[in-house]
């Protein structure tokens, strides 16, 4: 049985022109700025009373693995919004963080048929607070993670864009169901885990063996398809030199290459299943 990809839609956040594409340029000699403007992009916009309507609404997905011995989850997405919208105002961070009542991860897996006890593995492709807002959901999971990526939420330095040490707990928790990883490995014949570093120390992509091919989900590695068609860096950069190694990888290993951040995934898969 070939390996199947379901995107589960957790809930969304509220992005920038920065956010998703390194430099946010508006004039250059070779490429136009609509050229690089993210699917469904649009501008904040500032109302007279200080409210505001929110700019580019960008999904956060996990992904369910159907097909392998184990039921395998990549991240554990959105976490509680109102927390999280708190948790970024102390940083200076006023972006919006939504979800549906049918976006909660529970209802999200009860509709595949899956309960968080269900999950047996889990692997978190960084510790940024989108990836790991349901950590504590899933009694019976274990965790990996690349080593790296641990001191970053445990004690992160204060430069460090969203790694939230409010948030150790959602680590901390499972910690004795957690593997911490230094190379990388295949967790099954068809899924191989590789560290590409770039947006984050320990940032890992997943690549599936599906029936349309090797499938790359490059998580935050890449935020949208203009990441990848235009071969642009996201904006939150870690490491710029990993970043376009990854990507030439990436480009190298995968017929199809997923990235984490963009509504356009849709448009591809409008049911949300790759395989």
């Amino acid at each position: 049985m070939s390996i199947k990809i379901h995107n589960i839609l957790t809930g969304e956040l509220e992005s920038s022109y920065a956010t998703s594409v390194f430099g946010a340029p508006t004039r250059h000699p070779l490429i136009k700025r609509e050229d690089l403007l993210p699917y469904g992009f649009k501008e904040r916009i500032q109302k007279d009373d200080g409210t505001f309507e929110p700019g580019l609404m960008v999904p956060v997905p996990v992904w369910y693995l159907e097909g392998a011995k184990s039921k395998i989850l990549i991240d554990t997405g959105l976490g509680d919004c109102s927390e999280i919208m708190e948790l970024q105002s102390r940083y200076g961070i006023d972006y919006i963080a939504r979800k549906t009542t049918e976006q909660e991860i529970l209802t999200a897996l009860h509709r595949k048929a899956l309960g968080p006890e269900d999950i047996d593995i889990i692997v978190l492709s960084h510790l940024h607070f989108d990836h790991i807002g349901n950590t504590e959901l899933f009694p019976n999971a274990h965790f990996f993670v690349h080593a790296s990526e641990i001191p970053m939420l445990i004690s992160p330095p204060r430069f460090a864009t969203f790694y939230y040490r409010e948030w150790a707990h959602k680590l901390t928790r499972i910690s004795d169901r957690l593997t911490p990883i230094t190379e990388n490995f295949k967790l099954t014949a068809d899924i191989q885990i590789v560290r590409l570093g770039g947006h984050s120390p320990g940032q890992l992509v997943v690549l599936v063996q599906t029936k349309m091919g090797r499938v790359c989900l490059a998580s935050d590695f890449l935020y949208n398809y203009i990441n990848l068609g235009q071969e642009w860096p996201i904006g939150p950069v870690w490491n710029m030199e990993e970043w376009i190694a990854g990507l030439r990888f990436i480009r190298g290993e995968a017929d199809i290459i997923i990235p984490n951040h963009d509504f356009e995934f849709y448009q591809h898969f409008p049911d949300g299943i790759i395989g």
